[in-house]
């Protein structure tokens, strides 16, 4: 698997996510790439992996966390998928925006935007109503307020953060 111009892939960006430093194997078998998250101060990065597997022609288009090596999106392609540039291109899109969907799902049904019984906040809520202690000057019901309070605010930051994607 042979792709014309790989290195000129290098800073492409789709939603602030740039590719960088593309390289390849010797045998040209497998083509790696990084992408730098310029939406970020720190630049969190990832890594691009396309490997062809000999067998069934196959060619396995992955994007991973560089620190966890976690699989955060993976596609199977044909050569014809990639052929040029801006077919690789229309992959890779295709590819960010299946993990920035994953996130923003993660976040809503982590944070209790989902539903009416899901989420953090709600089930900070739900805890609290079925009883109430206290002792001396320390009330579950005022920790649960102040609880819910700190919630709500990493709610509204988590919303603002995602308005800028």
């Amino acid at each position: 698997m042979k792709i014309k111009g790989w290195e000129k892939i290098s800073g492409f960006t789709y939603k602030g996510y740039c590719i960088v430093n593309p390289i390849h194997d010797a045998n040209e078998e497998g083509y790696f790439a990084t992408v730098l998250n310029l939406n970020q101060v720190y630049r969190p990065k990832w890594d691009i992996e396309l490997t062809l597997n000999n067998n069934t022609g196959v060619i396995t288009f992955r994007i991973l966390d560089s620190v966890a090596q976690h699989l955060m999106a993976k596609s199977h392609l044909t050569k014809t998928n990639i052929d040029t540039l801006q077919k690789f291109r229309e992959q890779y899109e295709m590819l960010v925006d299946d993990i920035l969907e994953e996130a923003q799902s993660y976040t809503k049904t982590k944070t209790g935007t989902t539903g009416p019984s899901q989420g953090i906040i709600n089930q900070v809520q739900n805890a609290g109503t079925n009883f109430t202690y206290k002792s001396g000057s320390i009330s579950i019901t005022n920790m649960q307020t102040a609880a819910i309070q700190a919630l709500q605010t990493l709610q509204q930051q988590i919303d603002d953060y995602n308005k800028k994607l």
